[in-house]
């Protein structure tokens, strides 16, 4: 279940490793070290989401005071990661989001072969409609978990988060700035480590 598209892509720039491999961690298919683009991208998509999970300011986040429980504020935290990385663009990258969109999108639909059939799916619908910018709106933070909540057996445990949403963006805005930067400063020691393993 893949929440936090833009993230992956990015890193997937900054690192120039495969676009479409940094999504596979979500899409429950295992990339083939017979495909190494992809492989390392996979693997890099692991290594962050466990960076992420496990770093203090994402803690801080899921305890602050909210209706949602506390167990599935990852979730929510993932998508918000989105937002705020749209809204703090230029703080990481001198073009603008909508050309950076541009390539993730182009890069993907150049690999879609390799891909699966649901990340097939999603390239589709990016080449149809661009629409990875809406993510950095409230509006597409409310239809992205709308989403989730319609394919998910455990769904309604997101609708406390929905109807707190504008105060939820508000407590993400702190946590992101602080590890954001930290996670992008750490890529080159993961992608060691990942070569490494191989």
């Amino acid at each position: 279940m893949i929440v936090n598209y833009i993230a992956h892509l990015h890193i997937a720039r900054r690192t120039q490793t495969s676009y479409a491999g940094n999504l596979l961690g979500d899409f429950q298919w295992a990339a083939s070290p017979d495909m190494p683009a992809f492989y390392q991208g996979w693997r890099l998509h692991q290594a962050v989401d466990g960076y992420v999970d496990n770093h203090h300011q994402s803690e801080r986040f899921k305890r602050m005071a909210r209706q949602g429980r506390r167990r599935f504020a990852g979730i929510v935290q993932d998508i918000l990661m989105d937002y705020w990385l749209i809204q703090e663009w230029r703080q990481f990258e001198t073009d603008e989001f909508d050309a950076f969109a541009h390539q993730a999108v182009q890069a993907l639909i150049a690999d879609r072969a390799y891909c699966p059939p649901r990340l097939q799916h999603m390239i589709d619908s990016l080449q149809n409609e661009n629409w990875l910018a809406q993510l950095g709106s409230e509006e597409g933070v409310y239809r992205a978990l709308r989403s989730i909540q319609r394919r998910w057996s455990l769904g309604a445990y997101l609708t406390p988060f929905i109807d707190e949403l504008p105060a939820l963006i508000s407590q993400a805005q702190d946590p992101f700035q602080q590890f954001y930067p930290e996670l992008l400063s750490n890529l080159p020691m993961m992608l060691q480590q990942i070569d490494l393993k191989r």
